[in-house]
């Protein structure tokens, strides 16, 4: 108890440093918001990205969260004061409440200008770094044999077992959970626990660049799994291939199909560095703490990130939980950059083509977004946004939409209603973070809305 206590003191009195020293620093300004946070809502896109409708002619008419809320109104009083109703795009958006709602906050919507449309594309732009060499992509064709027979050897190395790749019939491009309860796939190697046979190894792609990889967790236990999950990281690597990301991915239940389940606490993500900087480095290389909620830290392979700062929490609701509790606890005496991710609206229910629960989503996250709002000072800016988009209604595939994203600001700073319009770059959020902290000119990447907060 007295060591951690006294750890405590010394983590305080570190930050208080650092905080002096930034004030002190001739290469930084003085922070107008000492506490600023990014927190990606996965998959909340405003509507389609015209600009990229000739790479994504399929996705002609989505809107993720207007379309959703066509079939489910949505109840978000919290987004809604930050403006929610007047971001470009959402112009038709059902919603619960009654009358007018006041709108103290900003907000606007970020056009997608990289190349590709997955999450680590988008987590990228938002901070800074515009991808533009294209990732792998096996969704429509299903992964080559070479790339099997990658997985199949580097698994076998690692368990010292015979390995048998199981993958969907005739295309790569399935949900996960259909995946695992497809019959011969979650079923198969779950039957393959005793080490008297091959491993079958359930493994299949999705609309992002990567290799997921499903494995019961009482047949190869979660420590194996992230040694595999490294080594195939490690292999693709070492054999040239532009991947985005390998995950693993744990699941639970059976032993009949239809009764498994994934464990998504287990879950773990081994990504590439980006290709170029970001405000996370920069933040870095300034001194500026910097922490993570969510799967946000992996879409940058934690590049610039101290891994003892992320928290990655097994659901949406002690995400949010956590940054309650990160916001409450804001030193007036320090300095912090949060950056987050809350996954329900892609994964559980983007994904799966669920309108009606992922409505229901944005108005827990909303409860939740109250509440943070409520303990925030005018020390702290926090920006919500997305990476990409997943309508729920979309039922021609069942991947990424390609889609225009919201901006929404909030601090108590914030006076009045401020129209951010439509941005031409996600990589504004970065420049607007990084003005703030001093370092604009380390972004090279889009423009900044900083000045029209403080109007």
């Amino acid at each position: 108890m007295t060591l951690i206590f006294v750890g405590n003191i010394l983590q305080a009195t570190l930050s208080a440093v650092r905080f002096i020293y930034f004030y002190m620093s001739s290469s930084a300004e003085r922070p107008t918001f000492h506490h600023v946070r990014v927190t990606i809502i996965d998959g909340a896109g405003c509507g389609e990205a015209i600009n990229r409708r000739p790479q994504y002619p399929i996705d002609i008419g989505v809107n993720s969260i207007s379309n959703a809320s066509h079939v489910e109104p949505i109840q978000a009083p919290g987004l809604e004061s930050i403006g929610l109703a007047h971001v470009p795009g959402l112009e038709t958006l059902q919603t619960k409440t009654a009358g007018e709602v006041s709108v103290i906050g900003a907000s606007g919507s970020l056009t997608p200008t990289f190349a590709g449309n997955g999450s680590p594309e988008g987590h990228q732009a938002l901070m800074g770094h515009i991808v533009e060499m294209p990732y792998l992509l096996f969704d429509k064709t299903g992964f080559p044999p070479e790339i099997v027979q990658l997985v199949e050897q580097t698994v076998a190395i690692a368990t010292g077992r015979q390995v048998e790749a199981v993958r969907y019939p005739g295309t790569d491009d399935v949900n996960g959970i259909k995946f695992i309860n497809y019959p011969g796939i979650g079923d198969r190697h779950l039957a393959g626990k005793k080490e008297n046979g091959p491993l079958v190894v359930p493994i299949y792609a999705s609309s992002d660049s990567l290799i997921q990889i499903a494995l019961h967790l009482d047949v190869v236990p979660q420590e194996m799994i992230e040694k595999i999950g490294k080594a195939v990281r490690e292999e693709v690597d070492r054999q040239g291939f532009r991947i985005g990301r390998i995950i693993m991915r744990p699941f639970i239940g059976g032993p009949d199909p239809g009764s498994f389940t994934r464990d998504s606490e287990g879950r773990r993500d081994y990504g590439v560095d980006p290709d170029g900087p970001t405000l996370i480095d920069h933040l870095a290389d300034a001194d500026i703490p910097i922490y993570g909620i969510g799967k946000a830290a992996t879409m940058l392979n934690y590049h610039g990130f101290n891994k003892d700062n992320v928290s990655k929490r097994k659901d949406d609701q002690e995400r949010m939980k956590a940054i309650k509790a990160a916001t409450k606890n804001h030193g007036i005496a320090t300095v912090s950059f949060g950056f987050d991710n809350l996954v329900g609206t892609d994964e559980l229910y983007g994904h799966t083509r669920l309108p009606i629960e992922y409505s229901k989503h944005i108005a827990m996250l909303d409860a939740w977004i109250i509440r943070i709002m409520a303990a925030m000072t005018d020390e702290d800016l926090w920006i919500l946004t997305a990476d990409h988009g997943n309508d729920p209604t979309q039922t021609k595939h069942y991947n990424h939409t390609n889609e225009m994203t919201p901006v929404l600001v909030y601090s108590p700073r914030i006076k009045h209603p401020v129209n951010l319009g439509v941005r031409d770059s996600f990589a504004d959020v970065a420049k607007t973070v990084a003005e703030n902290f001093g370092i604009a000119d380390k972004i090279r990447n889009g423009v900044s809305f900083f000045r029209d907060l403080l109007d």
